[in-house]
């Protein structure tokens, strides 16, 4: 369990809290002791409780603030279950907004350890049964809002290209998109930076063809392109086109670099 729920642990403790996998009774939750004394029940608003076996399969969150010496103390923190009197409601098993909302009880109570980078990175991941699986991050945006103008950008790319939305989940600027055509699958999804190895790092592109990332690639491979025309390789004038026009909705290709 602590290997599926990774993804959620490891941002918590990175808040000097304090997490454990409690699986003796009928559900597995986890529980985040705050500096208070108090602690964070996570688990979901389902009959007992409990997680799945797998966070991918997590439908929606509930956080509840509970006091071990004091049954009266009962906050609940986040809940993101489908329900117009929630206002979390339309977030689902997103971890960003969940994050967000515990930040902002520890910043409400004066507790350490929220963090000060709330940076976000938007990702895209494919699958596809006759090529290799691809990921791909841009670096992160200095605020969610630029960020989630540059996901409508690349939506609008993806379901021009052919693609069709088949699920979507969002709250504010977090948002996830599974789009499908044929065999293939791509989600695209806006998230905090913290959440996405290499999020803070270098730009990461795992695209089968690769294709220009910077104004310079984009000279480079198009003078490519014309000296191959000129001395009459129409391969290479073939695959220098196909480098210059394809995964225009890709994230590692910044605003302005893609041919459409």
């Amino acid at each position: 369990m602590h290997a599926t729920y990774e993804p959620l642990i490891t941002p918590l403790r990175r808040r000097q809290l304090t997490v454990d996998i409690d699986s003796c009774g009928p559900a597995t939750v986890l529980y985040a002791r705050l500096p208070d004394g108090t602690f964070l029940r996570i688990g979901t608003n389902t009959p007992n409780g409990g997680l799945p076996s797998h966070i991918d399969s997590v439908a929606s969150w509930l956080v509840v603030r509970e006091d071990a010496d004091n049954p009266t103390v009962r906050h609940v923190v986040y809940d993101s279950t489908a329900d117009d009197r929630n206002v979390y409601g339309t977030a689902g098993g997103l971890i960003a907004p969940l994050l967000l909302a515990i930040d902002a009880l520890l910043d409400a109570r004066r507790m350490p350890g929220t963090p000060s980078d709330h940076r976000a990175v938007i990702t895209l991941s494919t699958i596809h049964e006759t090529g290799p699986a691809a990921f791909a991050t841009t670096l992160p945006f200095t605020n969610a809002t630029i960020a989630a103008d540059r996901h409508t950008e690349l939506l609008d790319a993806l379901t021009s290209g052919g693609l069709t939305v088949v699920h979507e989940t969002g709250f504010g600027p977090w948002r996830k998109h599974v789009l499908a055509a044929g065999d293939r699958v791509q989600v695209l999804a806006t998230t905090l930076a913290e959440l996405v190895p290499g999020g803070r790092g270098d730009l990461t592109c795992f695209c089968v063809l690769a294709h220009p990332q910077t104004p310079e690639d984009d000279a480079r491979l198009l003078a490519e392109a014309e000296q191959a025309h000129r001395i009459g390789d129409a391969h290479g004038v073939l695959l220098a086109m196909q480098r210059l026009y394809t995964a225009a909705g890709c994230p590692a290709r910044p605003k302005g670099y893609a041919r459409v």
